[in-house]
């Protein structure tokens, strides 16, 4: 009997916990009805007791007075809003995976109602999300703070794009000898951030680039005095756009990986001679894509529409 009370009491903490909120309430008879369901009987004087020892133990189940009460869980180790902002930071993330993506909205799901987690599943829709296609990044990240932690070399391998958009190793698949410093959020991307002994000094790699990722038992004593703040706030900050307006843009091949970092792989784009391709973008064309565009010092030229051509020749007198 003491078995099957307990039972019954985690039983019903867990129909409070799935199946009700504050939009969603259940009744003695609608809990009872669970019970039975899980072959678990119990009258309703004893729902009734169970539910009062659940509130002196703490748990915030919340009543609602009415001709037959109305019962729902309340605080939560997070409140509705905070996951909503959680499963939007992980939708929107440009590190993790639409697949990973998808499965952490899930797990944040299981912290309240099914019915609240319908609803988070919703706000953090991927379909339109730009989504890196590096399914071992969220692994390598890990693999990263690892050797961190233990002062570990790493060596790596990193990718550029091509004119077509093709995943091509740096320098003919060169392993990269790096002393791992900090792993640092920027502009919706981690970065490594480390002593590459390739350009002997302080650099930086989008972890999304890495492969062959792997972490050597070879020690190194940690750069004294590098402030990892001071070091990425010199890193160029991205722009991101509305999408308001298609402008072709003529770009040198080797800002294809500019390209795509901010509109993703799936922009269009097409060859326009040995050097350079064309890509479509859906941009707002205000002053800070201009400043965008300038930045590159002509290895990007907007062809079309003109009127945007001649507010970026407008812009570029500003400078002259």
């Amino acid at each position: 009997m003491q078995s099957q009370g307990n039972i019954r009491v985690v039983e019903m903490l867990r129909y409070l916990y799935q199946h009700t909120d504050e939009n969603h309430t259940a009744t003695v008879t609608d809990i009872t009805a669970y019970l039975k369901e899980r072959g678990i009987q119990a009258v309703r004087q004893t729902v009734y007791a169970d539910l009062n020892a659940l509130i002196t133990a703490g748990f915030d189940i919340v009543i609602v007075k009415s001709t037959q009460n109305q019962y729902f869980m309340g605080n939560r180790l997070f409140e509705y809003p905070e996951l909503k902002m959680l499963a939007d930071a992980v939708a929107s993330s440009k590190i993790i995976s639409a697949k990973k993506s998808e499965a952490l909205v899930q797990k944040l799901g299981c912290l309240t109602s099914i019915h609240q987690a319908e609803q988070l599943k919703g706000l953090a829709s991927l379909s339109s999300r730009v989504k890196p296609g590096n399914e071992k990044v969220y692994y390598i990240i890990d693999s990263i703070h690892s050797a961190i932690l233990e002062h570990r070399q790493i060596e790596f391998q990193y990718y550029e794009y091509t004119q077509t958009k093709e995943k091509i190793l740096k320098h003919d698949g060169y392993r990269y000898l790096l002393n791992p410093y900090a792993l640092e959020w920027k502009n919706d991307h981690y970065y490594l951030i480390g002593y590459s002994h390739k350009h002997n000094r302080v650099a930086h790699f989008r972890v999304d680039r890495l492969a062959g990722v792997e972490v050597l038992s070879t020690e190194f004593a940690q750069l004294e005095n590098f402030d990892v703040a001071a070091y990425t706030n010199t890193m160029i900050d991205m722009f991101a756009s509305e999408d308001t307006l298609d402008v072709e843009l003529q770009c040198d091949n080797e800002l294809m990986r500019v390209i795509i970092d901010h509109y993703g792989e799936n922009v269009p784009v097409r060859p326009y001679d040995k050097d350079r391709f064309i890509a479509t973008i859906k941009v707002n064309p205000s002053g800070t894509f201009y400043g965008w565009v300038f930045k590159f010092m002509g290895k990007i030229k907007i062809l079309s529409p003109q009127e945007c051509v001649n507010q970026m020749r407008n812009a570029a007198r500003v400078f002259i």
